[in-house]
Parts: C-alpha cells; sequence; structure tokens
C-alpha cells in the first residue's frame, strides 16, 4: 500500500481527498521520528478522524510506541531491541494495533506541485 508522509493538516487532507477522488487505498506515516519530538498527543488529534491507516513513527523510543498503541493508534514505526519489539508486539495484539521495525519508503510530499506528485505516486507507487 502506498505510504505518504504526512507532518500538519494540509497534507493531511490532500492526501485523503485526492486518494478518495482517485479511489485510491493508501495509508499516512509521521515525518522520522516524530512521536519523541511531536509526541503522542500530537499524532492522535492530526489524524482522528482519518478514513486512512496512520503510522507514528517513533524513532527508537519503544515507550513513545507504547504508548501510542495505549492510547489507541493502529500502527507504530519502532526500531527497538528484540525484547521491546516483542513486548509491544504483545501489546499491539491487545489494543489492535500494528507494529513495524524498519520504517518502509513513504512519499515525502515536495512543497510545489505536491497534488501532481501524490496522484502520480499513487497511480504507480514504486517510482520515486
Amino acid at each position: 500500500m502506498p505510504l505518504i508522509m504526512v507532518s500538519g493538516t494540509q497534507d493531511l487532507a490532500l492526501v485523503t481527498t485526492t486518494a478518495a477522488s482517485l479511489r485510491m487505498d493508501c495509508a499516512v506515516v509521521s515525518p522520522p521520528g516524530a512521536g519523541c519530538f511531536m509526541g503522542v498527543p500530537w499524532w492522535t488529534a492530526l489524524v482522528a478522524g482519518c478514513p486512512l491507516p496512520a503510522w507514528l513513527d517513533c524513532g527508537q523510543a519503544a515507550g513513545h510506541a507504547a504508548a501510542a498503541l495505549r492510547a489507541g493508534l493502529s500502527g507504530v514505526i519502532v526500531s527497538a531491541t528484540a525484547p521491546q519489539h516483542h513486548a509491544l508486539a504483545s501489546l499491539a495484539s491487545l489494543t489492535g494495533g500494528h507494529v513495524l521495525r524498519a520504517r518502509p519508503h513513504a512519499l515525502e510530499l515536495p512543497a510545489r506541485g505536491a497534488r501532481d506528485a501524490l496522484e502520480r505516486y499513487l497511480r504507480n507507487p514504486r517510482m520515486p
């Protein structure tokens, strides 16, 4: 599934409306490590009501990832130790969430021509 990085309400609105108009599935992801420097409450508020799967990147911070799962977020990305990852996977199974060990490729929306870049990417997500 194509993954698009969003960092604010304008990015999120663009992605949701474009994906809906094209009838394409995609997911959104926070900037790298945003769970650490922006926090779980920021991401929770940003994606509240978002119809797309949303992933919070927590860098190496297993504690932030656990807080995100406990807050009801559906997906976290965390580069944690094996024991931490196992604990997070167990927590995710209880909360209905998902945990990724590594950040997958995501489109970073350009400052200019974001809609065109997004449409091209959604139509062919294998293209950089």
